[in-house]
């Protein structure tokens, strides 16, 4: 009895230490050798030296690093001068200070500090700090560092965070709808963010043990780099920023980076590690905050299940798209390239006059109960077109520091085009003039503005746009500013604005992104992006359709993908997809599309949870483009009633009996497409 009275006292005790240990929460202790910052859940130690370094990192019960002098350059920052100096400065270039204990939006931190100096007589301080929320299972970073007169900070690195290299594994960026790298070694990985190549702010570091996760909370979008450095024995994470000079400030004449990183680890896995953190974190922001029922988006796109990609003005076009309007019927989507009169990427914006019976297209399309935007791109200015002489493009294009223009050459055209700043009243001015001249001369349902939620920010340093030069987050907001204006004064009702790719703060800005550039030569397309933003927008399409003809197999896989994703169906040029041999893929697309019409509680609002490979007779084939897929596939899904589904799609020309994770058994016909209620 006594020793079962003292177990229980032992355990007793045992439980109370552990629940003080909590209530304690975040903890800042000393040993000779060491500081440690920690909480419950994190512990990160730091030895005591000349030099920084981190000698150990848990998080999560999970060591990351276990061995001194990996960490030594947390962060660089290179400076410009009064007379044109531009150092690139990194800790060895200073005297490191040591440490101090801290306090970071309320919580306790670790305040590390160099001394750097620009001049004889200027020693400015660099001070990373470094925090732990009491319960947090992240790891939080901020920098700042002394400008003075006459000085500014242009570019950082920060923070540098270098983990062991985990056995086997995989690194995820956010391209497109996400993007799966085996990872190679020596080798640098960059995601361009807000792009198609960085959807979002993080990246993942997984294998089976669990997910290590590096993510930026910038609220405001500012462009930025994430970067993974692979040698055989470590990953270097870190962000690449062009900062703006806004962000140097001359009154306190200090730098400060205007968001924090966050470092943490699930065991769980990436999707765990995604859905647990990045995901919360956008409904902090103004893109990720809105419902789509807040939106207001038309009913008819709502509705919509098939989109097709008519290329030119000519009777094979006219005939084709009345074709696939046919077999597709009512609500076909039309989206229109080629209406001007000079070739594809040349004269933008030159885009009028259309060509002669593109309006009487588009008004038999609208006969028909059907949709229609034309392309505009929202981003280039061909130096060579009439209005860039007549208006001073120049005036408007994106300036580099030496003052030379960011020039782009596309395959298509080979012609040379000029990146305009979107906060130039002139380019705004244009843009507005055009989405109001293509509703009233053309009489369409809108506008697809090309490249606005695609292609990164380009840093401008012109000085006569109205934003501090450099980066920061005048592109994303110059764009958002733009919309709203064209969204409140000049669009018509029920029309929409169109984009392309799915950067993540655009997302409330148009009302439907076309997500077609998702990476997949090298990698593996995961649904990264619809497990974050499923539930908030509406999306088209799932990679590029083939350009000669649709019957190799890769457009039956996209198709299948596409369906799964939630996104709407199609985008595919109808002149290839109306053809004799191509009637096995014409059908599988009409197929999906009916079951999709009635999915629309679910892939409306609805949330994304998983793909699911189902296990039984499921062969696989070598996809053009993609390489060994299966031919069955599936995602489950919350409906947004709250209704749990999943479906499988089968694109296969044969049967195949599938086993379900309850380990029933159920055949999934061929080209066809199967809905299951949980």
């Amino acid at each position: 009895m006594k020793k079962k009275y003292l177990i229980f006292i032992l355990v007793y005790l045992v439980s109370l230490n552990a629940l003080w240990g909590q209530a304690k929460g975040t903890q800042v202790t000393e040993t000779d050798s060491t500081v440690i910052l920690q909480n419950s859940k994190v512990r990160i130690e730091f030895p005591k030296s000349k030099t920084f370094d981190i000698s150990k990192l848990t998080l999560s019960g999970k060591k990351l690093i276990s061995n001194k002098g990996y960490n030594t350059i947390p962060w660089t920052l290179t400076y410009k001068g009064p007379q044109g100096e531009n150092p690139v400065l990194s800790p060895s270039h200073g005297e490191y200070a040591g440490w101090l204990k801290a306090t970071q939006n309320g919580n306790k931190a670790i305040a590390f500090k160099w001394n750097i100096r620009l001049t004889y007589k200027d020693v400015v301080p660099v001070i990373m700090t470094v925090c732990i929320p009491d319960d947090s299972e992240l790891v939080y970073w901020d920098i700042q560092a002394g400008t003075p007169e006459g000085w500014l900070v242009s570019n950082t690195q920060f923070p540098c965070v270098t983990v062991t290299r985990p056995d086997d594994a995989k690194l995820i960026t956010s391209a497109g709808w996400g993007a799966e790298y085996e990872l190679g070694y020596p080798q640098e990985y960059t995601s361009s963010y807000p792009s198609v190549t960085g959807s979002m702010q993080l990246l993942l570091l997984h294998n089976s043990d669990g997910a290590i996760y590096y993510s930026t909370q910038d609220r405001e979008a500012c462009g930025k780099d994430f970067k993974a450095v692979v040698d055989d024995k470590n990953v270097t994470l870190l962000t690449d920023i062009v900062t703006s000079e806004g962000w140097s400030n001359h009154t306190n004449k200090t730098f400060a980076l205007p968001w924090a990183t966050v470092l943490g680890f699930s065991n769980s896995g990436w999707q765990d590690a995604a859905t647990k953190w990045y995901r919360p974190f956008t409904f902090t922001t103004e893109w990720g905050s809105k419902t789509l029922a807040s939106r207001n988006i038309p009913q008819w796109l709502l509705d919509t299940d098939v989109w097709i990609r008519a290329k030119g003005v000519n009777d094979t076009v006219r005939v084709a798209v009345n074709k696939a309007i046919d077999l597709y019927g009512k609500n076909t989507f039309v989206h229109w390239y080629f209406w001007h009169h000079y070739p594809y990427d040349t004269h933008y914006p030159d885009y009028f006059p259309a060509k002669a019976d593109f309006a009487n297209m588009i008004a038999e399309v609208r006969k028909r109960g059907c949709h229609t935007v034309p392309y505009i791109n929202g981003r280039l200015w061909d130096p060579a077109s009439d209005s860039y002489a007549a208006l001073k493009g120049y005036s408007a294009s994106c300036r580099k520091p030496d003052g030379m223009l960011y020039t782009e050459i596309y395959p298509t055209s080979k012609v040379l085009n000029t990146v305009t700043c979107p906060s130039s009243k002139l380019w705004q001015g244009i843009i507005t003039d055009l989405v109001v001249k293509i509703q009233k001369e053309l009489k369409t349902n809108g506008v697809y503005i090309d490249q606005i939620a695609a292609a990164a920010p380009q840093p401008c340093w012109a000085t006569n746009h109205g934003h501090a030069c450099g980066g920061g987050d005048y592109w994303h907001k110059s764009y958002r500013n733009l919309m709203d204006s064209l969204r409140t004064y000049h669009l018509e009702p029920g029309n929409i604005l169109i984009s392309e790719e799915n950067a993540e703060c655009y997302i409330d800005m148009f009302d439907l992104l076309l997500t077609v550039n998702s990476p997949h030569d090298g990698c593996r397309i995961v649904p990264l992006f619809p497990m974050i933003y499923s539930d908030r927008l509406i999306t088209s399409a799932y990679t590029y359709s083939p350009t000669d003809r649709v019957n190799r197999g890769d457009f039956l896989y996209q198709t299948m993908q596409c369906f799964l994703y939630g996104s709407q169906l199609g985008w595919v040029d109808p002149t290839l997809l109306m053809k004799d041999e191509a009637k096995r893929e014409a059908r599988f697309l009409k197929t999906l599309s009916t079951l999709r019409k009635e999915q629309h509680d679910v892939f409306v609002g609805g949330r994304y949870m998983k793909e699911i490979i189902p296990e039984g007779d499921n062969p696989t084939i070598d996809v053009p483009g993609f390489g060994k897929m299966n031919v069955v596939a599936g995602s489950e899904w919350i409906s947004s009633k709250g209704q749990k589904v999943r479906y499988y799609v089968n694109m296969d020309s044969v049967d195949h009996e599938i086993v379900l994770p309850n380990y029933k058994k159920i055949v999934v016909k061929a080209l066809q497409g199967i809905k299951i209620n949980l």
